[in-house]
This record gives C-alpha cells, sequence and structure tokens, in this order.
C-alpha cells in the first residue's frame, strides 16, 4: 500500500519531469475537514505522511481534495481544448494542483473554480502545446514509427509538455528516418531506452546453420506478459517451445539473444555471454502469442516457409522456481 497514493492523481498522462517555468498565480492552502475518513484512506495516509514528512491529516485532505480534479480535468479537457495543456498534482514542496494552458490561463479558470473545494490549491502555468496538439503528435509519431516498422513506445509528459518516444535502438532508428525522408512531428522527444551489442560480440559464439532462430532486429519497447512453460525442441529445422499441453509456438526472440553450438548442445546465450535456456531443458518465456508471422523486415534473417505458427513474441526469460 505504501505507493497507492502516488497514482491517485493520475489525470491526463505521464507525469515525470519537473517543469521550471515560473507560476502565474498560485493560491493559498489551506486545512480540509475530515468528517469521516475510512480505515484504507487512513492506511494510505500514514503511508503518504511518512513519504512526504508530512502530518496524517494533512495527507487525508489532500486524498480528499483529489476527488474533485478528476472532473475538473475532463471539463478543460473537453472545453478549453484550444488552449488547455494538461493537469497533474505536485505533492512536494508544496502540495498543488498545477494547470497549464497556452495562454489566457487565469482568466479561462476563474470559473471553475468558483466553490471548488481545490481553489485554494491551484497553481496556473504557461505551456507551449495544448494537450490536444500533444495527443496528435502522439498519434503522428506512433504511426511513422509503424510505417518504418521501428520499435517504440510513446507516453504524453504533461509537466514536461512533450511527447516522449521510447526506442531501443539509436543507429536502427536514425537510418530509417533518413532513408525515408521523414521527421519526428514537433513537441516528441526521443528517450532511448536500450542499445543492443552490435556485431562485434565481447564473447564467442558458435551458430548452428542447420537451425533457424527467429530474431528481432530491434528490440521491442514494451512487453506482453503473459508466461508461457515448456521446453525447447527443434522441429523440422525450427527452434520451438514445446508447452505442456502439447502445443509447440515458434519463437520471436528478442535481439540480444544468441544460438551457440556447444559441443552439439544447442544454448541460448544471453548479451552477457551467459547461458539462460537449452535445447531439450524446460524454460519459461514472458511475452505473448501473435496472430501472424512477424514481417521479413522486423527480422535478422528471413522465415522459411517450415516454420509456422503459432507464434510466441518472447519478453524475457522467467526464472525457473525450484521447488524442495
Amino acid at each position: 500500500m505504501r505507493i497507492r497514493w502516488l497514482y491517485l492523481f493520475f489525470i491526463c498522462l505521464l507525469a515525470a519531469c519537473t517543469v521550471e517555468t515560473e507560476p502565474i498565480a498560485v493560491m493559498r492552502e489551506t486545512a480540509v475537514p475530515t468528517p469521516t475518513v475510512s480505515e484504507a484512506l487512513r492506511q494510505d495516509a500514514a503511508s503518504m505522511a511518512e513519504d512526504l514528512g508530512i502530518t496524517v491529516d494533512e495527507a487525508i485532505g489532500r486524498f480528499q481534495l483529489q476527488e474533485a480534479i478528476g472532473p475538473l480535468g475532463a471539463q478543460l479537457e473537453a472545453n478549453e481544448a484550444e488552449t488547455f495543456a494538461g493537469l497533474w498534482l505536485q505533492q512536494e514542496p508544496e502540495f498543488r494542483v498545477v494547470v497549464a494552458f497556452t495562454r489566457d490561463g487565469q482568466a479561462t479558470m476563474q470559473p471553475y473554480l468558483a466553490g471548488n473545494p481545490i481553489a485554494e490549491v491551484v497553481e496556473i502555468r504557461t505551456a507551449e502545446a495544448t494537450l490536444a496538439e500533444l495527443q496528435a503528435a502522439q498519434t503522428a509519431a506512433t504511426g511513422l514509427m509503424a510505417e518504418l516498422n521501428i520499435p517504440a513506445a510513446s507516453g504524453i509528459n504533461v509537466q514536461a509538455n512533450q511527447v516522449e518516444l521510447y526506442i531501443t535502438d539509436q543507429a536502427l532508428f536514425a537510418a530509417a528516418l533518413q532513408e525515408a525522408n521523414e521527421q519526428l512531428p514537433e513537441h516528441v522527444v526521443t528517450i532511448v531506452t536500450y542499445e543492443p551489442l552490435g556485431d562485434e560480440l565481447p564473447f564467442p559464439v558458435t551458430p548452428e546453420p542447420t537451425v533457424y532462430f527467429p530474431q528481432l532486429k530491434a528490440r521491442s519497447a514494451a512487453f506482453m506478459e503473459a508466461l508461457l512453460v515448456g521446453e525447447l525442441v527443434v522441429t523440422d529445422g525450427c527452434l520451438r517451445l514445446q508447452s505442456d499441453d502439447s502445443q509447440s509456438h515458434l519463437v520471436i526472440w528478442q535481439t540480444d539473444y544468441f544460438l551457440n553450438n556447444n559441443e552439439g548442445t544447442l544454448e541460448i546465450l544471453d548479451r552477457e555471454g551467459q547461458v539462460v535456456a537449452r535445447v531439450g531443458e524446460p524454460i519459461q518465456l514472458g511475452g505473448g502469442e501473435i496472430g501472424s508471422a512477424v514481417d521479413d523486415d522486423q527480422l535478422q534473417e528471413p522465415m522459411p516457409a517450415s516454420c509456422t505458427g503459432p507464434y510466441w513474441l518472447m519478453g524475457e526469460i522467467v526464472p525457473q522456481t525450484n521447488t524442495p
């Protein structure tokens, strides 16, 4: 329960960066009556109070104020789309409900704050792009990445007033943009979350040319979270996972995994050169089933016709649990 309160004020989208713009208006914070407090709320408030160094009563007051924030954010997004840039909660150094507009923020907010219990903790800021513009930029950037077959995830950081595009291979991303003569929309920034090892590996690998090892060119930006349990097998020259229910999946491996022939034993190595799986042994693979094969231009080598579905796009290898 210690971190639950951190998510109750998730109003628009991501909120992870510090905004350095000066506030136009800051209204005085006052205490809020707490007539009825459930035990669950008091426990959450106690966790918040400990984390922030405030009293439990003040934490309870913040929770109670948050009930009015969701409706306010929805109203502003619907009614003030031409100027509304986002709304979020600031817990430190002072408790504030921060609302951003591209212009005329103070005048725009006045009718919404009349009689509203959060009026005394509202802070109004100025931003460059509206939330609607950020949403449109996110849609355009996501579509562009799909066209280029570049794995990416994205989110809107309302505090930083930008779209964040998370990529896993900077070189591949840059080359694809240049080849297509494209550029990212305005207000979109890239954040590299992973870099592959490249062609020069720091450890030896002995390939096995008779076994097809389907592998992505670039690591997925986000993983599915299902679990597939079974044994790695080779069928018709394709490396598959035979599950306990006798179903066999062709695994699409993330980049920086390598099939190694160790004197006749087929092993899977990770980016550290460590053995993480072997053919003929049990394995637990996170990820998820996909309806069709991955396009060849997303794979390091084209998929042969003999390597049929169902297909499992791996996420991460889950360690085996040893039971006594």
